[in-house]
């Protein structure tokens, strides 16, 4: 039976590949293997999965391409129809021509015997141009997307371009199960050049792509499953291109206090942002460190006016950025700085932020932070201070959002969107920094190490003052872990894994904090004790 994925039940670190690793896979695969095995055992798979999925479905459809993913659907119809109480199944072949052309040369072997198979089933094969497809559709109770798999290069067209929109301006109750991927998404990126199946389930074989985990479209996966038909793309001697982060691995950085540990083993942690009007977010972010483990908090707000105190969290201690600047020249210990939340452009900022530059400790660099840096010369001393940090293996956290990113590489927020895993390693080349591209999906990218895709959150993030938390969070989380690159996962999971569980709660209609920047700390640290029971 193929496995779920979900942020609650992935506990290990899966590995994503390339298409290039799935090809050589399922050639490795097909070359030991007696004729037609793995088309074989993906129908089977697509089978078990529907059945498990939908038990009580009357009636399926299922549209398949002229390629290997229609094979698979048509693999998946042939195993249905044998099973005991086995559903109607009607058979739609979409971008295939008349029947005249089924068993031409030119189709896959392997397509070519799926569709024997379906035939030797007994089932009905209808071409989409002889055939009432929305008549179809309207007698069908789940539906089978293998239009389209692996390799997708530009917007779907023609018959498999009407039956996508057919699909998508169905009645949203009718499910959709999806065979690799939602046929018109780009599995390298999670992008769709035009039109995209929104799946209710999406079952991946062999393996996952990135496009399944991050990209302004993963979303219309749905659930993800995945079943690897008894091979592996590393036995053809394949790397990842990244890894879907599993709670174990995210938690592993963060070893449990010991019965006899102090503050000063927690870190102490310097925040500095605040300016005039935009205190709020500099408490945010100080507030999060704190709870989120902080040993000691210091933070210098650039609003000369602002308090000396927080009433909420008399813990935290205030200071002049001038003093809170000269105690962390002379910091020794555990410890963190961050720079950024609602720091404004000022030159007051800027020469905050250089000073900062030079400092040995490790450093996050968020909203304002990033701004600032976007604004001055690529050749300039503060893109060489950044420069001279990594060259000295000084430990620098860039957290931007798509359009920060785009600022700081010159591009646009699509741009960024359209291939994530590809801006990160940019942003990472040119600032020899550590990145954090926040986003569904959020890409956590230590400098000279394979990208990992946070699997947690969900869209009560999009509200204001989140992003500061999470730098808090971060800096808290690297200061206890003396710098771990491994510690940012555990902070951008926690982030997302917090929003889960609120969402979790309220769906269930439970009692609890609403979701917002302020009380999104309590929900990470409750998310964190439900990861790790005693």
């Amino acid at each position: 039976m193929p496995s779920r994925l979900d942020s609650a039940a992935l506990r290990s670190a899966l590995p994503l590949w390339d298409e290039a690793a799935l090809r050589a896979a399922e050639t490795q695969a097909a070359a030991q293997l007696p004729p037609h095995t793995l088309m074989d055992r993906a129908g089977a798979s697509a089978a078990r999965l529907l059945r498990a999925r939908w038990p009580h479905a009357r009636s399926v459809l299922l549209l398949c391409g002229p390629g290997n993913n229609g094979g698979d659907g048509l693999s998946a119809a042939a195993w249905l129809a044998r099973q005991p109480h086995a559903p109607r199944v009607q058979l739609l072949l979409v971008g295939c021509g008349g029947p005249e052309r089924w068993q031409e040369p030119r189709r896959p072997a392997d397509w070519r015997w799926a569709l024997e198979r379906a035939r030797a089933a007994g089932l009905p094969l209808q071409p989409w141009a002889a055939a009432d497809p929305e008549a179809l559709l309207r007698d069908s109770e789940v539906v089978v997307d293998a239009l389209l798999g692996l390799g997708l290069r530009e917007a779907p067209r023609g018959e498999i371009e009407q039956a996508i929109r057919m699909l998508d301006a169905q009645d949203a109750g009718r499910p959709v199960m999806a065979l690799d991927l939602p046929s018109g998404l780009r599995g390298a990126l999670g992008s769709a050049p035009g039109a995209c199946v929104r799946a209710t389930a999406t079952l991946a074989m062999l393996g996952l792509q990135a496009g399944h985990a991050t990209g302004p479209h993963s979303g219309l996966c749905g659930e993800l499953w995945i079943d690897p038909l008894q091979s592996d793309p590393a036995h053809a001697g394949a790397l990842p291109v990244a890894w879907l982060g599993g709670t174990d691995t995210a938690l592993s950085a963060l070893a449990p206090l010991e019965q006899a540990a102090h503050k000063g083993e927690r870190g102490d942690l310097r925040l500095f942002g605040g300016a005039p009007g935009m205190s709020g977010a500099l408490w945010l972010a100080a507030r999060a460190a704190l709870q989120l483990g902080g040993g000691r908090v210091f933070a210098a707000s650039l609003d000369p006016r602002a308090p000396g105190l927080d009433p909420e969290f008399p813990e935290l201690m205030l200071r002049p950025p001038a003093e809170l600047l000269a105690q962390a020249r002379a910091a020794r210990g555990p410890g963190c700085v961050v720079f950024g939340p609602g720091a404004g452009s000022s030159e007051e900022a800027l020469r905050c932020l250089r000073e900062l530059l030079e400092l040995e400790q490790p450093l996050v660099i968020d909203a304002d932070g990033l701004n600032l840096l976007a604004a001055q010369p690529r050749d300039g001393e503060t893109w060489q201070a950044l420069r001279a940090r990594g060259a000295a293996a000084q430990a620098t956290w860039l957290t931007p959002h798509p359009s920060e990113a785009a600022r700081l590489l010159g591009g646009s927020a699509a741009e960024v969107q359209s291939d994530r895993l590809g801006a990160a390693r940019r942003l990472a080349g040119q600032t020899q920094a550590s990145i954090v591209l926040k986003g569904a999906g959020s890409v956590v990218l230590p400098a000279g190490e394979t990208p990992w895709i946070n699997p947690s959150g969900n869209g009560l993030l999009a509200s204001a003052g989140t992003g500061d938390v999470l730098a808090g969070a971060l800096a808290a989380c690297l200061a206890r872990s003396e710098a771990s690159p491994q510690a940012a996962r555990a902070a951008v999971w926690l982030h997302g894994a917090g929003a889960d569980l609120a969402l979790h709660e309220a769906q269930a209609g439970h009692a609890g904090p609403a979701l917002r920047a302020n009380t999104l700390p309590v929900w990470m640290l409750r998310a964190w004790r439900a990861a790790c029971p005693r």
